[in-house]
């Protein structure tokens, strides 16, 4: 009789286990999916279309931004190689606003699912300074992002002002994005712990 119960606890508890897994492995995973754009290296400056503001996979440059948080826009080229070897870029725009969007240049936004966004040389690179740059909620919401950063252990991790979003905040990994109207930690940290050296090329860094 003491065998069956041990048996029967046994079974409950793989079957149990089976149940958590599969629980655990069809919970949606955060974010949208982007078509995969392939990942050739091209030269500086060349002309790159892309599907989504930000991008997450195409063409780019040779070279990639290390982990940081920039206070300056970096080119697409460069960041989209960083994404390729898994990072993880928390874009943010200081003129959007939680209440309300702020309409960005019809020649920067991306406004549609099948249009193209800027090419890699129209990337954004001007000094960011003044209006909406210098509010107290600008300094906020980077230090708040900077927070994410260091708490996350910063490997692999990109903070990066984007004038051309037309949200507040974008999280962007190889082939995936959510965008965000306002700051929410526990959603951009489980975009991190969901993709990050999760790309198609792996590096030590």
């Amino acid at each position: 009789m003491k065998g069956n119960l041990v048996w029967i606890a046994l079974a409950v508890l793989v079957i149990a286990g089976i149940g958590w897994m599969w629980y655990g492995a069809s919970k949606p995973l955060t974010g949208e999916v982007v078509a995969d754009l392939g990942r050739e290296h091209v030269p500086p400056g060349t002309k790159v279309d892309y599907n989504s503001n930000p991008p997450t996979s195409g063409n780019h440059y040779a070279d990639w931004i290390k982990k940081g948080v920039f206070d300056q826009p970096k080119d697409d080229g460069n960041l989209i190689h960083s994404l390729e070897h898994g990072y993880i870029i928390m874009s943010y725009n200081c003129e959007v606003h939680p209440q309300g969007l702020k309409l960005v240049p019809q020649a920067l936004a991306h406004t549609g699912e099948d249009e193209a966004t800027p090419s890699a040389e129209s990337t954004p690179s001007a000094t960011i300074s003044g209006g909406d740059w210098d509010l107290p909620e600008c300094k906020e919401l980077v230090a708040k992002l900077a927070g994410v950063y260091k708490k996350k252990g910063e490997d692999r991790l990109i903070v990066v002002p984007r004038p051309a979003l037309d949200a507040r905040i974008a999280l962007t990994a190889w082939t995936r994005i959510d965008k965000l109207k306002d700051f929410d930690e526990k959603r951009i940290i489980k975009f991190i712990d969901a993709f990050r050296n999760q790309g198609p090329e792996k590096t030590m860094e």
